[in-house]
């Protein structure tokens, strides 16, 4: 809920959503309506905190304002389930789980359906069901069809789905449950079981595409996303009908507190971020993670020193990122001597203040990271996703 620039009270209102003092926050974000008028995000989280309280009727209210004001001043919203969600076609009802909607004007709309429904009830129904059939669901859910009568995270758009991962609907979901299976592997590998008293953080969570698979095994109360962007936090917030994704700034802190967390999981993150930016993030991990607890980040390996090298001397341009490849890591030998000697190796490309672009931390660099972690485990596998795995 904070952005840049906001006041005293909604940084207040933040902290308190983050540590579960609801009745606080909407005080917080009154005071501030009150002291300040109306703008998009603001009335955006009153939405989202009335959610949270049960009070759907203001909730939709502040939700339709909020589109309203964001119609009239930039267009479409990313991911708005008003306007752009309306066509999904949920199945129906079969077990009674969702309630009737709840408002006269959009009785029939997905919205009101939405609103009506509860993401504490889908992930009980998803917990009474295999992970096969889970993900079943969710590939799905890309047609819009729903969950034993519940709602299932919508999505961006495809092109939007493609510019964050590189891929969109359901194989961007199939590389998404590769990971999840491997990282609920590793939980049981060291003895760690996720239970409904259990809090998780998807860093980098993005459109949600992790976060999804998660809704089985965390409950949604205790599930975090963090992220930079402001519009992916805005869509998930409403997709997921939860309101556990904050933004954060690309350096830390973020706001959850310290020793809170069981499990910090990330895919496609420290691949990018700059050695003070990731060294910075990981004694971020350390104050927030509790003992016992598993940080498992995603890392690129050495083989992407020749991928990047191979793209350079191809002249390939089928995709975007590719330009910012053809100008990573141009002495290969140097880069390679540097790797197996153990150094993190890093090109900027310019976004969020210099902490983006790409980089490569192999074994050795990791293993000497902080006294705070035990490395437990190393998987280097291009057959589960196409970055190896690391543990802290």
């Amino acid at each position: 809920m904070v952005v840049d620039g906001s006041t005293a009270r909604r940084s207040a209102a933040y902290e308190a959503f983050a540590e579960g003092r609801l009745q606080d926050a909407q005080g917080l974000l009154d005071a501030e309506l009150a002291a300040s008028g109306s703008d998009f995000q603001l009335l955006n989280d009153l939405a989202v905190v009335a959610f949270r309280l049960g009070r759907i009727d203001l909730s939709q209210v502040y939700f339709q304002q909020a589109q309203q004001l964001r119609m009239a001043q930039d267009g479409l919203l990313i991911g708005n389930l008003i306007d752009a969600l309306a066509g999904a076609k949920p199945q129906a009802e079969d077990d009674g789980a969702v309630r009737q909607p709840v408002s006269g004007e959009a009785d029939d709309g997905y919205f009101a359906r939405w609103l009506a429904d509860s993401a504490s009830a889908l992930h009980a129904k998803a917990r009474q069901s295999s992970d096969e059939a889970w993900a079943a669901a969710l590939y799905a859910s890309v047609d819009g069809e729903a969950f034993h009568g519940h709602l299932l995270p919508a999505f961006i758009d495809c092109e939007m789905q493609r510019m964050f991962v590189g891929s969109s609907g359901v194989p961007a979901l199939q590389e998404a449950d590769r990971f999840v299976r491997m990282l609920l592997g590793q939980l049981n590998k060291h003895g760690l079981v996720l239970t409904d008293a259990s809090v998780a953080v998807d860093f980098g969570s993005g459109w949600g595409r992790y976060t999804r698979f998660m809704l089985k095994h965390v409950h949604p109360d205790n599930l975090y996303g963090l992220e930079v962007s402001p519009q992916m936090v805005e869509h998930c917030r409403k997709a997921f009908g939860m309101a556990n994704f904050l933004k954060v700034d690309s350096m830390p802190p973020c706001p959850l507190r310290s020793g809170m967390v069981d499990l910090i999981f990330g895919y496609s993150v420290f691949s990018h971020l700059a050695p003070h930016c990731a060294d910075a993030w990981v004694d971020e991990f350390a104050r927030i993670t509790q003992a016992g607890g598993l940080v498992l980040m995603t890392t690129q390996g050495r083989s992407f020193i020749e991928f990047c090298r191979q793209v350079r001397e191809s002249g390939d341009c089928s995709r975007p990122w590719f330009a910012s490849l053809a100008k990573a890591f141009v002495d290969t030998d140097q880069a390679y001597r540097d790797y197996d000697a153990g150094q993190m190796l890093h090109f900027v490309e310019g976004q969020h203040g210099s902490t983006f672009g790409g980089s490569l931390i192999p074994h050795g660099c990791i293993e000497s990271i902080r006294e705070d972690f035990d490395l437990v485990d190393s998987i280097d596998d291009r057959a589960i996703f196409a970055a190896g795995a690391v543990e802290l």
